[in-house]
């Protein structure tokens, strides 16, 4: 019986004396690789904060912003943006304000135009006759450390809430890729 493979293996020890012995080529150079996509500014972004509805009679709050890309280009998130309590006067409350690694450490992603990165917020509601109770009408948000950035759009807050948010400590969680997640804490 005869082995078919038998005349290939010369002709394959040919081609790799032949190849170890071929004068070195050019070396293709790697595709350049693409810039980074810069960090969004807040002016990249427009922001609506959805309140969530409460489940029992709890005083504490949550609500999911939705920040999209509104610029003509890719644009990085990473960390936090900031989220403040402001009155229909621009005055920026003093709200005590904890940013979480919630509902995951924080991470950087790109945001492309039109499409959006999400957070969460939790705040516990309050009595305007609590010492510590700061009442507003707006949320303003930052993505840097501003506390008087553009006020967001609110929605589905009650018509009494959108003159009277009340809240004694805020909650922002991590930025995230999907609203599904940005919630789960």
């Amino acid at each position: 019986m005869r082995n078919p493979s038998r005349p290939v293996i010369p002709a394959l020890a040919t081609i790799l004396a032949l190849t170890a012995c071929a004068e070195p080529g050019t070396v293709p150079t790697p595709a350049a690789a693409e810039a980074p996509a810069p960090a969004c500014l807040t002016s990249d972004l427009e922001a609506t904060v959805t309140l969530r509805t409460a489940t029992d009679t709890s005083l504490e709050r949550t609500a999911l912003v939705t920040l999209i890309n509104v610029a003509g280009q890719d644009c990085t998130v990473d960390g936090w943006m900031t989220v403040t309590l402001a009155t229909a006067g621009r005055r920026v409350l003093p709200v005590p304000t904890t940013k979480l690694d919630e509902p995951a450490p924080a991470h950087e992603f790109v945001v492309r135009p039109h499409q959006a990165a999400y957070a969460g917020l939790r705040w516990t509601s309050c009595a305007r006759t609590e010492e510590d109770c700061h009442a507003g009408g707006t949320l303003r948000y930052d993505m840097g450390q501003s506390k008087d950035g553009p006020a967001a759009v609110l929605a589905d807050f009650p018509t009494s809430r959108r003159n009277g948010i009340t809240m004694n400590e805020l909650r922002i969680g991590s930025l995230q890729q999907f609203s599904d997640r940005a919630l789960d804490w």
